[in-house]
C-alpha cells in the first residue's frame, strides 16, 4: 500500500510533462508550475512548447500522457 501512494505523487512542481492540448488535440510538452490536490496547475510557456502563448490551464492527474524527455 505504501508504494501506490508513493506512486500518485510522482510528478512533482517544475516536471516537464506531455498532454494533448483539448482545443486542437495536438500532444505537446508542458511545465507543471503548481499540485493542487490531485490536479497540475500547467504551463504552456516554454521553448519546447509550439502554443506558447495559450493560457495556464488546471489539469487532473489522468491527463498527463508521460514525462517529457527533450
Amino acid at each position: 500500500m505504501k508504494f501506490i501512494l508513493e506512486y500518485k505523487s510522482f510528478y512533482k512542481e517544475g516536471d516537464m510533462v506531455l498532454i494533448k492540448y483539448w482545443y486542437n488535440k495536438m500532444i505537446t510538452p508542458v511545465k507543471i508550475v503548481e499540485s493542487r490536490r490531485g490536479s497540475f496547475l500547467v504551463s504552456h510557456n516554454i521553448p519546447e512548447s509550439k502554443i506558447q502563448n495559450a493560457p495556464e490551464e488546471l489539469i487532473e492527474k489522468t491527463k498527463i500522457i508521460s514525462m517529457y524527455r527533450g
